[in-house]
């Protein structure tokens, strides 16, 4: 996969490396990469806030403008988490969050937007938990963080590096074919349960041909697009 191009800006706090990115594309010069030490009202898929303290989150989003109107961006930010569990040592789940003793470490967040010349480029946010030891009551029994798991203590700023580095090697995302072989050593999506928009609950059997979701509901199998369903 080709990494970002542009360059590496590093901000002490933000509001969101996303809005940052999605500012810098407007520009005549984008960035490549939104690294942030803080994030101060970060957010997930389905507009969820992401929590944490100063120095406790790698927080960074990458612009990558060489994927611009790509027909199934969602690819892009598959092949993006493929290189973040590498890295990490960790599993997926369906579509981009990262698994490390069963419970969430990390979570990539795929967003379309315009550049000055009104290509359509994905930015894929990168969230991961690393020296948090404890989480709010809410959310204990699903997060976790690299310090939880490891007991070290992790730099955001050169874990970030190390991702980057490691994205040159993620398949290219121009079809699901190339990414499954991978996406696939690192998969635990069957089993999971998720809900779908109009509120039923689905059991995950796997992926299917595009990199959507194939589950169960009610013993009939249907696929979901990873824009159609949050996790229960």
């Amino acid at each position: 996969m080709k990494p970002p191009t542009g360059e590496f800006l590093d901000y002490p706090v933000v509001e969101s490396t996303q809005d940052v990115a999605k500012e810098s594309l407007l520009t005549s010069t984008p960035a490549g990469v939104i690294f942030a030490h803080h994030q101060a009202a970060g957010r997930g898929r389905f507009k969820r806030t992401w929590e944490s303290d100063f120095g406790d989150s790698l927080t960074m989003s990458l612009i990558l403008d060489q994927y611009a109107d790509h027909k199934e961006p969602w690819l892009v930010g598959m092949s993006v988490a493929v290189a973040v569990a590498g890295v990490l040592h960790a599993q997926l789940q369906w579509p981009n969050d990262v698994i490390l003793g069963g419970k969430k470490v990390a979570g990539i967040l795929t967003e379309i937007h315009p550049n000055a010349h009104g290509a359509r480029i994905p930015v894929v946010g990168i969230g991961i938990n690393l020296n948090q030891e404890q989480f709010p009551e809410s959310i204990a029994h699903r997060a976790t963080s690299l310090k939880i798991q490891t007991g070290k203590t992790f730099d955001s700023e050169s874990l970030a590096k190390r991702i980057i580095s490691s994205i040159e090697n993620a398949p290219e995302p121009d079809s699901w074919e190339y990414i499954a072989p991978a996406w696939m050593i690192f998969d635990k999506t069957p089993g999971k349960q998720y809900q779908l928009p109009n509120g039923e609950i689905g059991a995950a059997i796997g992926l299917g041909p595009n990199g959507q979701l194939i589950c169960s509901i009610d013993g009939e199998t249907t696929s979901v697009l990873a824009a159609d369903a949050i996790f229960g």
